[in-house]
């Protein structure tokens, strides 16, 4: 009976009351909305991705509340010392004013339990404090910080998928650019806008001519049929088509001929045009994977919803005297136990 009058006493002289509050949330992206998550997803759609998904930052949001880390930002927000600190002769509640800040780590470990239920894939937050009021405040602090530790992961997670293909589309839109500056001098140094329209009236017009002279000829034959090498007609007839012969072979020395003819331009030309196309196909290739990162990016982005806001209980939540008592009467049996067991040991000893 020893434990269980030291358990009396503890419970009802010495125990300081606490009060906790439950909360449960969890984290949803837009896979999980679209695809579903956890169990069922796996189950109806065989969405194992979005399960992975979801167990993976629903365990990051447990561990982080667990961590070193969400103590010190949460001493920062709502200074955590004035709801742990307690003076009094509870040995398992007692924080001293000066306390480090190991020894605040741990009575925020007493505080704040948090459990992951990986098949629902559902955090649950219980805080204990020494007020109803304590507990919903420190619930409500650390909720606030597990949907800032969700904002940064989105924002990583952003930045990670959205860093290659920014890379890609600033140096397409520069190759963009230099294809048109080449492009722009070119036709500043050669003052031709267009060499394929110059090209194409340059061959029509050396078409026409073939025809005018194809008939220039066909009419200075018949004239030299005639046989009169004095007729009048004749050597207009034959000054027309060498005047036409000297015109067209013009025509077809600067279309391709030697130095800077047209058909050169038109060559430089089409392979600065074709660059040009080239790093335009690319920017627009570049801009469309862009987008689609950005479209995954916010399907892929994660929120804290939460189920349950926290609730505190109107009666303490610890000490509980019927687990205590109970606790203290099985010692108290392992006790007489371990005691008959040495006095029969005891009696063996002598008697032998």
């Amino acid at each position: 009976m020893v434990p269980v009058v030291l358990a009396l006493v503890y419970v009802l002289c010495i125990a300081t009351p606490r009060y906790e509050a439950e909360s449960r949330f969890f984290v949803q992206s837009g896979s999980s909305q679209q695809g579903g998550g956890g169990a069922a997803s796996l189950l109806t759609t065989g969405n194992m991705g979005g399960m992975l998904g979801g167990f993976v930052d629903g365990w990051a949001v447990a561990d982080f509340l667990k961590s070193r880390d969400a103590m010190q930002q949460l001493d920062r927000q709502v200074d955590l010392r004035q709801y742990l600190v307690r003076p009094g002769i509870d040995p398992l509640n007692h924080l001293a004013d000066d306390a480090s800040e190991d020894d605040l780590y741990r009575a925020y470990q007493a505080s704040v339990h948090v459990s992951f239920n990986a098949l629902e894939q559902i955090d649950v937050l219980r805080v204990s404090a020494f007020s109803p009021a304590d507990a919903a405040t420190l619930s409500r602090a650390l909720i606030g910080l597990a949907e800032t530790f969700v904002s940064t992961m989105n924002k990583k997670g952003v930045a990670d998928t959205l860093k290659v293909s920014e890379a890609s589309v600033r140096l397409a839109e520069k190759k963009a650019l230099e294809a048109r500056e080449a492009l722009s001098e070119w036709r500043t140094a050669h003052g031709n806008i267009d060499p394929t329209a110059t090209v194409a009236l340059l061959l029509n017009l050396s078409s026409q001519l073939e025809s005018e002279l194809s008939s220039a000829q066909i009419n200075l034959d018949k004239l030299r049929a005639l046989g009169n090498k004095d007729h009048f007609m004749l050597k207009p007839a034959e000054l027309q088509v060498a005047a036409l012969q000297k015109r067209i072979a013009a025509l077809r020395r600067r279309l391709s001929g030697e130095g800077n003819t047209e058909a050169k331009q038109l060559k430089s030309y089409e392979a600065l045009r074709n660059t040009q196309a080239f790093a335009d196909s690319n920017l627009t290739l570049a801009q469309q994977t862009y987008q689609q990162a950005v479209t995954d990016t916010l399907r892929l982005q994660r929120y804290l919803s939460i189920i349950a806001q926290p609730v505190p209980t109107d009666r303490p939540s610890s000490p509980r005297l019927a687990i205590l008592l109970l606790q203290a009467l099985a010692l108290g049996f392992v006790l007489m136990f371990i005691a008959r067991v040495a006095m029969s040991l005891l009696r063996g000893l002598r008697h032998g």
